[in-house]
């Protein structure tokens, strides 16, 4: 029998409160279960200030749940999750760096030689149908193009696990289903 890839057993995660609000904590959440398989696709949804995004914080392991145990592949989460790529809700891309070194940075990080990570860089431009960004900024790309470096950038070190926050939030129809597609395909 195979573990989960991730699973989240009575994770609780308590922030401590505001000043004014004369609580001494909040719990944005609390005991959630949740498995979710090798190759399963998951969808957590709900309203704004749910837990969503904290849900998905603790499985990158930025950070620790206040109860509960995470274990990635069945062994217990400890500091960042190395099996997970994570595309984050908002723009994380470094503005000094163009579209080609954004996507390649995570490679670099890993030690791989510069110009391998450029040859999958391209191929990944390529893939997000933005080979003809790669010198560009980010203050040079619209919302949707930065979503689609961002998914490349996640995608591109090769993660067993890839969570994704909003992913798909400002791309235009005929860039997610192509993304969609890529994802589907890995």
């Amino acid at each position: 029998m195979t573990s989960a890839a991730l699973e989240f057993d009575a994770i609780s995660v308590s922030f401590p409160a505001r000043e004014r609000s004369g609580a001494s904590s909040y719990c944005a959440v609390d005991r959630a279960t949740l498995g979710v398989g090798a190759g399963e696709f998951v969808s957590v949804v709900g309203p704004t200030g749910c837990g969503k995004s904290t849900l998905l914080n603790v499985a990158a392991g930025l950070l620790a749940p206040s109860a509960g145990t995470l274990r990635v592949f069945g062994q217990p989460l400890v500091g960042l999750n190395r099996q997970a790529g994570y595309m984050f809700q908002t723009d994380a891309l470094l503005p000094w760096n163009n579209t080609i070194d954004n996507i390649t940075l995570g490679l670099k990080f890993r030690g791989m030689p510069e110009a391998e990570a450029a040859e999958l860089g391209r191929y990944w431009l390529n893939k997000v149908g933005l080979t003809h960004a790669a010198d560009r900024y980010p203050h040079q790309l619209s919302g949707g193009m930065k979503k689609r470096v961002a998914l490349a950038q996640t995608l591109i070190v090769d993660p067993k696990i890839v969570l994704m926050d909003e992913p798909f939030s400002g791309v235009d129809v005929a860039a997610r289903r192509g993304c969609l597609a890529e994802q589907e395909r890995r």
